[in-house]
């Protein structure tokens, strides 16, 4: 690693996507414009497959809307992830060498708050929502270059457009994520965050599929883009989830999502 003698090891970590692991600088999922209606906590497990870095963890997920459905706040952690990855990789990363051997970490806390807008305009089938997002730095295991151990946050506008087929919508949201770095010339990375796609409802099945991802200033693997599927079949107090996602650019892995979200109150 050609160490200078007085730097700290943490210094020669490069805090963008491409250099980390699949959930420390994961992508928003899609502001589509509304605000979910049903409180509810869940609980998936996640499959990133890449060369040389194939990671498990357990993903738990909570969403709590007001009595108006004009807010919902949501969260999701990861207690556990389990990670093998490859020497190379691992010198890619520039890897601590007393975190070399590490197989397992706990993950970071993000929340969203989304916010209904423009209720006049529902009635053009048109749905707008602006949402705030903060990643808390609560993963460990940064020496092993899993989670950053630095916060970040988001904010962007959501819109969904119909169709004449009342089942087909048209997604895209805009906005800017920041995150802190380690450089002490640039401690922050500024991104334009973006995302477009389909959704399609029909009766107990919701179906997506978009891409999505946000573009950093700093090039250095700070341009993560992929590609998502998401099939949610509804039940009356459980709903299962089933997830794909694939990386495009600056995020190596082909990821796939599997779990239930258990209702506890739905509007």
């Amino acid at each position: 690693m050609n160490w200078d003698g007085t730097s700290h090891w943490s210094t020669y970590l490069t805090t963008s996507p491409k250099y980390f692991g699949p959930n420390a600088f994961s992508i928003p999922q899609i502001n589509n414009g509304a605000v979910d209606s049903v409180r509810s906590l869940g609980i998936t497990g996640n499959f990133h497959f890449s060369k040389g870095d194939n990671t498990q963890n357990l993903m738990l997920y909570g969403n709590y809307s007001s009595k108006d459905n004009a807010i919902s706040v949501d969260a999701q952690f990861v207690p556990y992830e389990r990670f093998q990855v490859s020497h190379a990789k691992k010198e890619e990363r520039r890897v601590y060498y007393k975190d070399y051997y590490k197989k397992n970490t706990v993950g970071d806390v993000v929340f969203n708050t989304t916010i209904r807008l423009f209720d006049r305009w529902r009635k053009k089938n048109v749905f707008t929502a602006i949402r705030v997002g903060v990643r808390m730095p609560s993963g460990s295991e940064l020496g092993a270059a899993r989670y950053a151990d630095m916060p970040g946050y988001w904010i962007d506008a959501g819109a969904s457009f119909g169709f004449k087929n009342p089942e087909w919508r048209w997604l895209t949201n805009l906005g800017f994520l920041v995150w802190q770095t380690n450089d002490d010339d640039l401690r922050q990375n500024d991104a334009f965050l973006f995302g477009t796609g389909l959704e399609w409802n029909h009766k107990r099945i919701k179906l997506q599929a978009y891409g999505s991802g946000y573009i950093g200033y700093q090039n250095n693997g700070d341009k993560p883009m992929v590609f998502r599927l998401f099939l949610e079949r509804k039940g009356k107090k459980v709903n299962t989830l089933l997830r794909f996602q694939q990386g495009l650019n600056d995020f190596d892995y082909s990821s796939f999502e599997v779990g239930a979200r258990f209702i506890l109150a739905s509007k």
